[in-house]
């Protein structure tokens, strides 16, 4: 469902194909001041792209509001920082560090690849996220408290609901939920050979100049990402990227290649790469580039599949938590932990639409009633890696019209997060008047509301 590009880079964000930012078109430099901190251009043309969707030009004014929200977002911490009344101890940024750095090293392969990545050895890597996370604790805490006794009624939900006229309302698809334990078979050898001998000599024709790294991007890539949402192929481009947000091996490969030359072949988890790099400054990075995916082989997947249906048995035949074997045997880190629950990564919710899991979990799913757990089979992740998995289908809401009773959790969310904008936006164009602000970019454009920090 999602780019490989989703994975690669946004990890945990929201899915969006990387675009070109107007108007902020430089990479890099100072947008904003504000009191002792300052707003990059990068860090601007990093949230338009996030926010913008694919295949779709951004909104005019896009720019200036993304200026503006991470205005927002250091003037509360300016504000908190000056609240003595707050207090982030040492501990608690060691905790988050501590974390954040072996989620790293997790995608890494590892602390020694993690450290080769940033070129730089994990106590260093440590250090330098201190203030950040410190900066994020305060937000939150600062933030927190302002909205702690911020809550919606059953009425102010009703109220927010029937202001959606009766034939605006929408049609909500199809809805499931679902958990899994998944099995990620490794590809046989020859295979992978074979697909790197396939790269090799993709990028001889490159280098040779018998065709153009867009060229055979279009007709070989396996990157999903490189279809646009119009069905047209990009070229494997993307722009405007931060380095710091790309797999561990991808990044490195990027932060050595030359520009404008073309990379040797590299692997990542996702398979083989052959990149050219366009532009890089700073933190900001524009590529090209063709993934080969390596398939595992039939000897590992029927390993894989067999393995799956001996833990199946054990939930169906033996009552074995279902939650119990995911912890314990899923390699799906998204969901793992979670007990193989299934949620969306950009917002965290369990109620996922049916047809937007893919042709793989659809066929799985139209054969099981709520609460029967399927036979292993093949399927491709959210993040589009193929692997074998057995699902368990936890709840079914068929296709229907925004209804308050049954999408009341749904509609209370929304009420409330509307609420919690409102009150966020009074309260930090408040604290705007006493911080010092000074814009910049020439390209801002003052917006009339300010938009909630954070929000």
């Amino acid at each position: 469902m999602r780019s490989f590009l989703i994975a690669l880079v946004f990890l945990a964000a929201a899915g969006v194909s990387a675009q070109p930012v107007a108007p902020g078109a430089r990479l890099d430099g100072i947008a904003a001041v504000v009191g002792e901190q300052v707003v990059l251009y990068s860090e601007v043309n990093a949230l338009v792209q996030q926010s913008t969707q694919p295949g779709r030009p951004a909104p005019p004014d896009l720019w200036s509001r993304a200026l503006d929200r991470l205005v927002d977002q250091r003037v509360v911490i300016a504000k908190a920082r000056q609240d003595t009344t707050l207090s982030v101890t040492e501990d608690v940024v060691t905790q988050q560090v501590e974390r954040q750095v072996a989620g790293l090293a997790a995608q890494a392969g590892g602390e020694a690849a993690l450290a080769a990545a940033y070129g730089r050895s994990i106590d260093e890597i440590k250090a330098s996220f201190r203030d950040d996370v410190r900066d994020e604790v305060l937000l939150q805490q600062y933030r927190g408290r302002r909205l702690y006794d911020v809550s919606i009624t059953p009425g102010e939900v009703r109220e927010w609901f029937q202001r959606i006229p009766a034939a605006e309302r929408p049609l909500i698809p199809e809805l499931v939920r679902v958990a899994h334990v998944v099995r990620l078979p490794a590809p046989d050898e020859s295979g992978k050979q074979a697909v790197r001998s396939f790269a090799e000599a993709l990028r001889d024709s490159v280098v040779a100049g018998q065709a153009t790294i867009e060229e055979l991007a279009n007709r070989y890539s396996d990157d999903p990402g490189n279809t646009r949402s119009d069905g047209a192929k990009n070229g494997g481009l993307y722009t405007t990227l931060r380095l710091s947000d790309l797999e561990s091996r991808f990044r490195a490969a990027a932060a050595a290649a030359q520009i404008g030359a073309i990379s040797p072949v590299f692997e990542t988890a996702f398979g083989y790469h052959v990149m050219r790099v366009n532009e890089r400054e700073g933190e900001q990075i524009s590529f090209n580039h063709i993934l080969l995916v390596v398939e595992p082989g039939d000897t590992e997947r029927q390993a894989a599949q067999s393995f799956l249906r001996t833990l199946r048995d054990s939930v169906v035949t033996h009552n074995v938590p279902f939650e119990a074997i995911a912890r314990r045997h899923s390699q799906d880190p998204a969901s793992a932990q979670r007990g193989g629950f299934v949620s969306d990564p950009s917002t965290g919710r369990r109620d996922l639409v049916a047809e937007g899991l893919g042709a793989s979990w659809k066929t799985t799913l139209d054969t099981l009633e709520v609460g029967e757990v399927s036979m292993p089979g093949p399927v491709d992740l959210l993040d589009g890696t193929p692997a074998v998995h057995f699902v368990l289908l936890q709840k079914r809401t068929p296709e229907h019209t925004l209804a308050l009773e049954d999408d009341y959790s749904l509609l209370s969310q929304y009420a409330l997060q509307e609420k919690q904008n409102e009150v966020l936006g009074e309260w930090v164009g408040d604290l705007r008047r006493s911080v010092y602000v000074d814009i910049r970019a020439p390209e801002y454009r003052p917006l009339g509301a300010q938009p909630a920090a954070g929000g």
